[in-house]
């Protein structure tokens, strides 16, 4: 039992902090950022009206409430039941649930992507400025912090080796922990390579932001990469040793640390004080419907859906399962809340890849028109 309170305890933690006080504290600084710089004097800001600013706001909280009630729900049952969970039935869903703790993240970081498209869309110059300053890695990372993590890369290969008696094949555990922060990695790279080179989102955003903004990005997926390959190593550790039940606490506790570091790296967006927002201001003549698009679509109506309609499949199956399997009430209640939770999130993949489609769709017939 001891162990089950400090394991619930700190999945607890990770529900509140990832689904509650952060996503709190987003919407808390954008109602901010509504409040102080307005589309009455800063239009170039809003590229569509605030009714629809203000539904994404309401979607973004609802996502996250439907997942923080779930979440909460799955501790109590869990905890009232006495379930002890352990890493090899447990470390798949932790990992699921966190992902869909994140989901609302994701969403919001494709409304970005479509809300920069129309902010280029309502308002084209037809000329274009550029900074032509080099751009070099270490402009914003330390040597000293990359350093790190690459020597924690090297270190981990071979710890990995040595542990496993260096069999590297495809079936063994070694080629597994080596090729997955591997792949990792390369896309951090990517990641890293697409915002020091990539096309300007923001078409007002002043270069001082811009940069910062890569700076705190490559700096979080250096930091990323750090807490990976530890957690790897630590992974590695309790599988010589068998203490598999220790694996649910430490990666509840990885999860909150990738949250924290994510979190940081959206400090460009969320520092307001230190943003230029001169950038956005009226031009002299210029009307604010010149910066607003009527584009939209129904995005946030159809995520709700889906994910409503997801969660209540799931916990039927769920429910069902568990009365055919003969399980109690506790036990029928346990598995439909880990099904709805799976359909949940399959119903926001779900509303996500047709709202992609649809996108493109439209993207398409307008390049026809």
């Amino acid at each position: 039992m001891p162990d089950n309170i400090l394991f619930y305890l700190v999945f607890l933690s990770q529900i509140i902090l990832i689904s509650f006080y952060f996503p709190g504290k987003i919407l808390e600084r954008v109602r901010y950022v509504v409040e102080k710089y307005p589309p009455s004097e800063y239009p170039k800001l809003y590229p569509v009206s605030l009714d629809k600013i203000e539904k994404g706001q309401r979607t973004f909280r609802n996502m996250n409430l439907l997942i923080l009630f779930a979440g909460l729900v799955l501790v109590v049952l869990g905890f009232l039941s006495g379930y002890s969970p352990t890493e090899s039935e447990d470390g798949i869903f932790l990992t699921f649930y966190f992902m869909v703790q994140f989901s609302p993240m994701m969403v919001a970081e494709f409304s970005g992507f479509k809300y920069f498209k129309l902010m280029r869309k309502a308002n084209s110059p037809t000329t274009r400025k550029a900074q032509l300053q080099p751009r070099r890695l270490f402009d914003f990372v330390s040597s000293t912090l990359f350093g790190l993590a690459v020597l924690l890369y090297f270190a981990f290969v071979f710890f990995v080796l040595y542990i496993y008696q260096f069999e590297f094949h495809p079936e063994s555990k070694a080629f597994i922990n080596i090729i997955t922060l591997t792949v990792c990695n390369l896309f951090f790279a990517g990641i890293i390579a697409w915002n020091m080179y990539g096309k300007k989102l923001n078409p007002h955003q002043a270069h001082k932001d811009r940069m910062q903004q890569i700076k705190l990005t490559v700096k979080s997926l250096v930091l990323i990469s750090i807490a990976a390959t530890l957690f790897l190593a630590i992974a590695v550790i309790f599988d010589n040793l068998d203490s598999d039940k220790l694996m649910p606490l430490a990666m509840c506790l990885y999860f909150q640390l990738l949250a924290v570091i994510s979190f940081q790296s959206m400090t460009p967006v969320l520092q307001i004080d230190n943003t230029d927002f001169d950038v956005y201001k009226a031009e002299p003549g210029a009307k604010i419907s010149d910066f607003v698009s009527e584009d939209g679509t129904e995005t946030e109506k159809r995520l709700l859906l889906f994910a409503g309609i997801g969660l209540a499949l799931g916990l039927s199956f769920g429910v069902f399962l568990g009365f055919k399997e003969g399980a109690t009430i506790v036990g029928m209640a346990l598995i439909g809340g880990i099904a709805g939770v799976i359909g949940m999130v399959l119903g926001i993949a779900l509303a996500c890849l047709l709202n992609f489609r649809k996108g493109t769709s439209s993207n398409q017939e307008s390049l026809v028109k």
